[in-house]
Parts: structure tokens; sequence; C-alpha cells
């Protein structure tokens, strides 16, 4: 049919035709876009909500290392620090932690005249997955934590078996795997670590 301009008249039925084609050429070169940025939120989500309890597996570790039984008797033993290294995995559950790193050490602590404190390893321990500090080594600690034992500077060797200011330093690795997503993500390793003071007032040993 010609239009009234001298135009070929195109049927309703073509149109909308033409209309679906356009739609579908539009869906697939959006969707991508839209499945990747889907895929970053989901992400995202995941890592965030992974980080939470490896923080939370690191406050636990170190928490009931320093607690010593919580019967002021400051020695756990062998079976008792396995369950403690273990608790990791509980609460990482339901994502897979096979892979998980856990490390405790107890820091002997120096106070220096400007206030700052420097922990130096006295004991190290790790499940099957971590590594222990080597003895000796020293780490810097939270500013928080020197004023804590501010007027009792301590110059002792660090041995674990004196009276000597010491910290509890928990520690967590997981290697995180995302999934579900629309393109491939390589593994990321989340880490947190604490320290907390021990609740007795002698170093605790493990027997």
């Amino acid at each position: 049919m010609i239009g009234h301009l001298g135009l070929p008249r195109r049927s309703g039925r073509a149109f909308l035709a033409d209309a679906r084609g356009l739609a579908a050429i539009e869906l697939a070169l959006i969707l991508p876009f839209a499945a990747m940025l889907m895929s970053l939120v989901v992400y995202g989500g995941q890592a965030y909500w992974v980080q939470r309890k490896v923080t939370l597996a690191a406050t636990t570790v170190a928490n009931i290392f320093a607690q010593a039984n919580n019967t002021n008797s400051s020695t756990i033993t062998a079976a008792e620090l396995n369950q403690i290294l273990a608790y990791p995995n509980l609460i990482l559950y339901p994502y897979n932690a096979t892979g998980v790193a856990v490390e405790v050490s107890q820091l002997q602590v120096t106070v220096n005249a400007n206030g700052t404190a420097t922990g130096t390893v006295c004991g190290s321990w790790a499940n099957a997955n971590g590594t222990p500090r080597p003895i000796n080594q020293q780490l810097s600690v939270d500013p928080s934590i020197a004023a804590a034992f501010s007027g009792s500077a301590n110059n002792d060797s660090p041995n674990c078996n004196s009276t000597a200011n010491y910290v509890v330093l928990g520690e967590v690795q997981y290697p995180f795997q995302p999934t579900g997503l629309y393109f491939a993500v390589s593994t990321m390793t989340l880490h947190d670590s604490i320290i907390m003071i021990p609740r007795v007032a002698s170093p605790i040993t493990v027997q």
C-alpha cells in the first residue's frame, strides 16, 4: 500500500515485529553489563560477610586462649589448644573452611620510655594450615595496649616463664573463593588479627 505522501505504509504487525527485534538487540547489549554488575554486588556481599566471620574467628581464638581455662591456673592442655584452633572452622560455616590458617601467639610486651610498646613472641601455635610465629620475633603493639602497661616497663628476656607483661595474639587467614558469579575471580585471602590481655596473672603455658 502507498501512503498519503507516496511512502510505503507498513502494517502495525510489521512495526511490532521490528520493535521486538530492537528490544532483543538492546537486551543482548545490556545483559552482559547487567550480569557483571549483579556479580559485583554478589561478590562484595560475600566478601563482606566472610570477612566478618574471619574477624569473629580471630577474636574467638584470642579470647578463649586468653582465658586459660577460666580456672586461674594459667595452663591449657594440648587437646584444649587443638579445640581452640578448630573453632574458626565452625565459625566459617557454611563456607568451606578446609584451607583456613589459624595462629595464636603469646607476646611479651616491653614499654619504652616514650610509651610505645613492642611485643616479642615467646610462644606460638598453629593449626595444620598455619605457621607458628618464630620465637623472639618482634611485632609492634597498638598504643592502646601500651597504655595498659604504662608504669611497668619490662626488659626481661622473652621466655613466658616470668611475670612479665604479655598479650595474646590471634590470627586467622582464609582463602575466599566467591561463587555464583558471571565471571571468574581468583581466590582472595581474607585476614584479621586481634590482641587480647590474658585474664590470669601469670603467663599461659600449653601442656
